[in-house]
């Protein structure tokens, strides 16, 4: 039984064939999967995925992405944010936000506030958030700390030090981890993953991103997180099977399911 915490089954890559990627995944065990949202037009596709039938229940998750600021119409989309939760009684979670200070011209300014809006319509509807973070884990925690959410939420594709990682799970967040861990080079995050509890991790994909090793420069796909949880299992020195029905537990706890 396992939970892709997050993948973007809207993107063009899956436009054509999601059925097939849903059967594949659950041919690997896979029986759910959040889909966020990154921007505003395409929170429709993020709900019409959702909504296709199938054995998979895929959970949706809308948010206003920092990478992309020029595509925002930021009052406006927040506004539509805002009545996607007043109506919507099966939106799950906020995100993906954050912040990125990776990105060329970021903007941390505007980042800043976009990211404190969403936090705020999280506490306002008590929902967790889906963090997209990259050099700012810091920054982060202090937004965090000024809104204090209730339900926390997951640090996705997280790649912080084992402090900040801490410091997350104490503010009640799942650490997110994909593809990156992987890799045999990974070593501060395949740390991190070894001495945190089985029940402060999220598995994840990104599909179609983050590949795993062994598959660079190829689309990801939702199955793979099966892979994740092998990889997982075998540095914790646990079976698979365990791995994935702990996680599995820790998100539909976090997102009430």
């Amino acid at each position: 039984m396992l939970f892709d915490s997050h993948c973007h089954l809207d993107f063009p890559e899956f436009a054509v064939g999601i059925t097939t990627h849903l059967d594949q995944a659950q041919a690997e065990g896979v029986t759910d999967i959040l889909v966020p949202g990154v921007t505003a037009k395409e929170w429709s596709r993020v709900v019409d995925v959702c909504q296709l039938k199938h054995p998979i229940r895929r959970h949706t998750a809308l948010g206003l992405h920092p990478c992309f600021l020029e595509q925002h119409d930021i009052d406006q989309d927040l506004l539509e944010l805002e009545t996607h939760l007043k109506l919507r009684e099966d939106v799950v979670a906020i995100g993906e936000c954050g912040l990125d200070l990776f990105i060329e011209a970021p903007q941390l300014e505007a980042q800043q506030s976009l990211f404190d809006a969403q936090l705020e319509l999280a506490a306002a509807f008590d929902l967790p958030v889906v963090l997209h973070v990259r050099r700012a884990v810091d920054l982060i925690m202090q937004r965090l700390k000024r809104h204090r959410l209730r339900r926390g939420g997951i640090a996705h594709a997280f790649s912080g030090s084992q402090q900040q990682a801490d410091n997350l799970v104490a503010l009640g967040f799942l650490i997110g981890v994909g593809g990156v861990v992987t890799y045999e080079r990974a070593n501060r995050l395949r740390k991190v993953v070894c001495s945190l509890p089985v029940t402060s991790l999220a598995l994840e994909t990104d599909a179609p991103d983050m590949p795993l090793s062994g598959y660079q420069g190829m689309p990801n796909h939702p199955s793979r997180v099966a892979e994740v949880a092998e990889t997982v299992a075998d540095l914790r020195g646990e079976s698979a099977e365990a791995i994935a029905q702990q996680t599995h537990h820790n998100v539909t706890a976090l997102l009430g399911l």
